[in-house]
């Protein structure tokens, strides 16, 4: 058989399937919400679906460290062979970054590595997202505003898939009118409570170790009254920029996460099965990079922090 047959034939037979899962697995309207949505709790402190899969994404973490240190043999095997691997791997680069301050900043940062790592990867697994309960819809008047949210108290139709439960002019919906469809669980990487809080950990870290290395003299980075006026300027800009540090960690992390799960759910909307699987594996690539660029950013961010004004570092601090 030629490569122009095989090719066309190959071709032929992903239209088919693409056509084929189009019929088979009508699928309803994208469901596609900013917020973690609420399961159940007050308003005020809500227990949301995001929060459920952090919980999960913890034990995860927490077993497979027990499961690679149970036995633990000189010469390492298995499971316990390959965990050190990768986080031997993980230290060597980010020694590369930060050799002097690697040894403490570590623990921390290989934690929101394998966090954010298994937080975006569990987010992609099928059922995260597509899955939950078909909640009554309540609205409140506010002024000129209409605010929709969630009543879980309110009656529920059981957990249900995200496909076609009820049809209407505008083709098949996910729930029946007058419902809206809550997933059981969110990637804790598409909330923003989840990200941000994550920015201000490493904005807090990072701030305590540029103390601790320079003490009050960290302040002469942003408050800087020696080289005149534009020292000045230049210094409050740095204090600017390191504020601002914050809304970059958390915006980047919760924009690429949020944004990838959206285009999986429009191309499962569009063809469900065989347009998705490109751009999932693709999200698989992304959920490491990004959990990489995170742990790297702040391996690098320590590394300013620590060192003094002008490039000197002071080692009466060491």
């Amino acid at each position: 058989m030629s490569p122009k047959i095989r090719n066309s034939l190959i071709g032929v037979a992903v239209l088919a399937l693409a056509i084929f899962s189009k019929v088979i697995m009508p699928t309803g309207k994208p469901h596609v919400v900013v917020r973690a949505e609420r399961l159940f709790g007050p308003e005020s402190f809500p227990f949301t679906n995001a929060l459920l899969l952090t919980l999960i994404v913890d034990v995860v973490l927490i077993l497979l460290a027990f499961a690679a240190t149970k036995n633990l043999q000189l010469i390492p095997r298995g499971f316990q062979n390959m965990m050190e691997w990768l986080i031997e791997s993980l230290y060597n680069t980010f020694r590369e970054i930060n050799r002097e301050n690697v040894d403490r900043a570590f623990p921390l940062v290989g934690t929101i590595f394998f966090f954010v790592l298994f937080s975006n990867w569990l987010g992609l697994i099928p059922g995260v997202g597509s899955v939950g309960l078909c909640m009554v819809e309540e609205t409140k008047h506010q002024g000129a505003t209409i605010e929709l949210h969630l009543a879980a108290s309110r009656p529920v139709e059981g957990w249900i898939p995200a496909k076609a439960q009820a049809e209407t002019k505008e083709g098949p919906q996910t729930c029946p009118e007058g419902k809206v469809f809550v997933p059981f669980f969110r990637s804790p990487s598409a909330d923003l409570n989840v990200t941000f809080a994550l920015a201000l950990i490493v904005f807090c870290y990072i701030e305590y170790l540029g103390f601790q290395a320079l003490g009050i003299g960290y302040l002469g980075k942003f408050f800087n009254f020696k080289e005149g006026f534009m020292g000045f300027v230049v210094g409050l800009l740095e204090l600017i920029s390191e504020f601002a540090r914050i809304l970059a960690f958390a915006f980047r992390l919760f924009g690429n996460i949020f944004a990838g799960e959206v285009v999986l759910v429009v191309m499962a909307f569009l063809i469900p099965l065989a347009l998705p699987l490109p751009f999932y594996f693709f999200e698989v690539f992304v959920g490491l990079i990004q959990a990489f660029v995170f742990a790297v950013l702040t391996m690098a961010f320590i590394s300013l922090a620590v060192t003094a004004h002008g490039g000197g570092h002071n080692e009466a601090h060491h």
